[in-house]
This record gives C-alpha cells, sequence and structure tokens, in this order.
C-alpha cells in the first residue's frame, strides 16, 4: 500500500442524553446494543467476528454495503471504567490498506436531566477516510444511540 495523504485531526462531541450514566454505559458495553444502535442503516451489513469488551482486549467488527469486501474495525480497549469511561485504540482497514488510526476517549458524566456525554476521536486519517467523513459517522451514531436509549427506556 502507498499512502498518498495522511489528514490529522481531533473530533469532539458533547451531548446530554437522557438516560443514567449507567445505561448510557451499558448500550456501550453490550454486543446487542452496539449492533442495534450503531448499525450504518439500510443496505450496510455489521458483524463482530471478536467482541472481548475489556481493558486489554480487543474487538475485531466487520461492516459496509451488502455483498461488497467489508470494512474491518479493531478496537482495543486500554481502561474502561464502568459507568465514567472508556479509552481505545482503533484502526480501520480496508481491502487496500490502512484507512484510520487513532484513539477514542468516551467520557460520562452524571447530569440533572441524565448524563453528559463526551466523545474525543483523535486520528490520522488515510488515502479515502476524513475527519469529516469520521464526524458524520459519530454523528449518525450518537443520533442511534439516543434513539436506542429511548427505545430501552420506553420498554
Amino acid at each position: 500500500m502507498t499512502i498518498q495523504h495522511i489528514d490529522h485531526a481531533t473530533i469532539v462531541f458533547e451531548r446530554t442524553l437522557a438516560a443514567a450514566p449507567a445505561e448510557v454505559f451499558a448500550a456501550w458495553s453490550s454486543r446487542e446494543a452496539l449492533l442495534d444502535w450503531s448499525a450504518p442503516g439500510d443496505g450496510w451489513e455489521m458483524a463482530y467476528q471478536v467482541f472481548e469488551f475489556r481493558a486489554g482486549h480487543t474487538d475485531v467488527l466487520t461492516f459496509g454495503p451488502s455483498g461488497a469486501k467489508p470494512y474491518v474495525n479493531t478496537v482495543h480497549y486500554h481502561a474502561i471504567r464502568t459507568d465514567q469511561f472508556i479509552l481505545s485504540s482503533s484502526t480501520v482497514s480496508h481491502e487496500n490498506g490502512m484507512l484510520f488510526a487513532g484513539t477514542v476517549l468516551l467520557e460520562l458524566a452524571p447530569a440533572a436531566n441524565g448524563t453528559d456525554l463526551r466523545l474525543t476521536e483523535s486520528g490520522f486519517y488515510f488515502d479515502g477516510d476524513s475527519p469529516e467523513g469520521h464526524k458524520e459517522g459519530w454523528g449518525a451514531m450518537l443520533e442511534g444511540l439516543v434513539a436506542y436509549l429511548g427505545r430501552t427506556a420506553a420498554a
């Protein structure tokens, strides 16, 4: 693989969610919940090849348009504090090689009406990937999280 261009950026999202920190953390630490709320949308497939949500362990997730060669997202968990934070590093690759390498810090804090969430991604975006694409992806995923928390609270 020959890399032609590398961008680097830090992306930060801050949201107040209408759910307790324990509920938000549960949505990030459950394979089934993640597959529900973080799915990319119609016409896409997503599956965990490995799910090991523990510090020092790694998840391997494949995703992409149905029938196409999937992207591979590998997430290594460095530190996890239940209901407070998750620190991980990740890579995203595709058939032509590495697209992304970086870190993600998810922070959760109790708020008057639920949970203050802060998500920070710092990374390197290789040919075919961009900070803007990740902003859009994280934005859609967080909207999926809000919807998921609304559905599970109503159940």
